[in-house]
């Protein structure tokens, strides 16, 4: 390609949880940040090679308030995605539009993990960035996923604090009414994971029809891996 031969790794030192979006000829990759400030840093590039820092998508505190919160707390799993300027079925126009959606932990002693999920969005990748939209805090490393019929859903991994269960208790998806910013509809269990158990992390994807659950399983240790649920 146009830009050679990558070498591993494309993005040099801390750069945890990445979520990559594409935007026409625009990549974009969204990473962790936990306690640091400003958070969520944005890298940019045209050839999936070369990537620079280009921009934070939160960096006001009425987006996020840092205070109080523990080490490695903060923002967990940002995911970054896309949405072309279209037509709603009404006829009125939609325009383009980035949305980044993020946990806020704010505690995670003993069993119990104090998670707050946001959402945010811009007209253009440097901003500026809206103010955020609170979607509830029953689990963590949430994500949007936009389908061809024009609806977005929620998802997140489900926290179980009950004594003797799962703590990991599977994935959870729920529609995002994106006209009136707020979840609606019943909330839906759609994959408890595997054997490998430590569910989190949830992605989906549709190719040819068919949907594309991603999560990562077995932990941040020696164990981790990643799983692939997909659709009958």
């Amino acid at each position: 390609g146009p830009g050679g031969t990558i070498e591993n790794p494309v993005l040099r030192g801390f750069n945890p949880d990445p979520a990559i979006c594409r935007a026409g000829d625009d990549y974009y990759i969204a990473t962790s940040t936990f306690q640091w400030w400003p958070a969520v840093q944005i890298h940019h590039s045209r050839d999936l090679v070369h990537w620079r820092l280009l921009t934070h998508g939160v960096t006001r505190v009425s987006q996020l308030d840092l205070r109080g919160n523990p080490d490695s707390g903060g923002v967990w799993s940002p995911d970054l995605t896309y949405t072309p300027a279209s037509v709603r079925p009404n006829g009125t126009e939609r325009p383009a539009q980035f949305w980044l959606v993020y946990s806020d932990v704010v505690s995670f002693t003993g069993a119990f993990k104090d998670t707050h999920n946001y959402v945010i969005t811009a007209p253009s990748i440097t901003g500026p960035w809206s103010e955020p939209v609170y979607l509830g805090s029953s689990g963590y490393d949430p994500s949007l996923f936009h389908d061809e019929d024009g609806k977005t859903y929620y998802l997140a991994m489900l926290q179980e604090f009950r004594p003797g269960r799962n703590q990991f208790a599977g994935i959870t998806l729920q529609e995002f009414d994106t006209d009136a910013g707020k979840l609606v509809g019943p909330v839906h269990r759609i994959f408890a994971g595997t054997e490998l158990g430590l569910t989190e992390a949830p992605n989906l994807y549709k190719r040819n029809g068919l949907y594309y659950l991603v999560t990562a399983e077995g932990g941040t240790f020696y164990g981790h891996a990643v799983t692939v649920a997909r659709s009958a």
